[in-house]
């Protein structure tokens, strides 16, 4: 199946479902996971690993911060692993993140100052010293 994620105003992300191949698709309904309605971010890597990038705040419209990455085994089931990337004061939003192998580049927007960039593998999100 092929899944899109959705930014929402009813405090999590949304996702849709198509059985084939995108040209239809299921109804919307909420995930588990937390979010503002600001924008994420996801990637699927050659291993079958996504990753998402996303601000995990409930509250609609509220703070763009933490700005964190989340790791799915299972095609988007469930997220065991999230690495904090900022926990600052400030705003962190409008995320992108690519895939090239094992190595994912994530770029966002930084306190609405400058763009900030990081580039990671899995191992280092799974070894992240800042699980939320």
């Amino acid at each position: 199946p092929l899944h899109m994620l959705l930014r929402s105003t009813c405090g999590r992300i949304c996702r849709s479902d198509s059985t084939d191949g995108g040209r239809t698709w299921g109804e919307v309904y909420e995930t588990s996971l937390p979010n503002n309605n600001s924008g994420i971010d996801a990637v699927k890597l050659d291993d079958g690993t996504v990753a998402l990038v996303y601000n995990p705040v409930s509250e609609d419209w509220g703070p763009r911060t933490p700005l964190v990455v989340s790791l799915s085994r299972d095609n988007g089931a469930t997220w065991p692993v999230t690495c904090i990337l900022e926990d600052e004061e400030g705003e962190y939003s409008y995320p992108s993140i690519v895939a090239k192998g094992n190595e994912i580049s994530i770029t966002y927007t930084w306190k609405r100052e400058r763009i900030a960039y990081v580039r990671c593998t899995i191992e280092d999100i799974l070894s992240c010293e800042r699980h939320s």
